[in-house]
């Protein structure tokens, strides 16, 4: 009796593994892809943003070219006149040129890092809108699996990023100006 109980136990098993391996082998997953580095380039919310941070910062860009250009005026005075000037007025303009160089280093540097910042949380917040599409394209299409980063080879039968290119592009503006 034991015995029948056991080999019942083991046959059960392999029924049921047999069982959820047809299983498997019938299910076929829908599998997609999404380039995010063509979405962030193509989608128009990524241009709108491009646009948005050269308005941001293209006042505090002009002004650090005018200083720029005051420092090539006065090395260019110092070139043409250096030889007429006294020594004192030599060495005033050089201090000058010095500081006025420094301060404009320090200013570039200040806008560069404000420009990154703002670059960053924009993208971050496309970064956002573009999951919340893949995860609504994924629900209504019913995806398995959709991936982003870190794939060697993708055939165009799973890259899906012409879709959500076309899927943002129908975004009303509101859904894409998350802050």
């Amino acid at each position: 009796m034991k015995r029948l109980s056991k080999l019942f136990l083991v046959l059960t098993v392999v029924i049921l593994v047999a069982g959820q391996s047809s299983f498997a082998q019938q299910r076929q997953y829908k599998i997609g892809f999404v380039n995010t580095g063509t979405v962030l380039k193509e989608a128009p919310q990524a241009r709108k943003v491009e646009e948005r941070l050269k308005a941001e910062f293209e006042a505090r860009e002009k002004i650090l070219l005018d200083k720029q250009q005051e420092l090539l005026n006065i090395e260019e005075k110092m070139n043409v006149d250096g030889a007429i000037m006294s020594q004192a007025a030599q060495r005033r303009l050089e201090r000058e040129l010095r500081l006025k160089l420094s301060q404009l280093k320090f200013e570039q540097q200040e806008f560069r890092e404000d420009q990154n910042l703002r670059r960053n949380d924009e993208i971050r917040n496309l970064q956002t809108v573009i999951a919340s599409v893949l995860k609504r394209l994924g629900d209504e299409q019913k995806f398995d699996l959709i991936l982003t980063e870190g794939v060697s080879y993708v055939s165009d039968i799973v890259d899906i990023t012409p879709m959500i290119i076309e899927m943002l592009k129908k975004l009303p503006e509101q859904e894409t100006r998350l802050k």
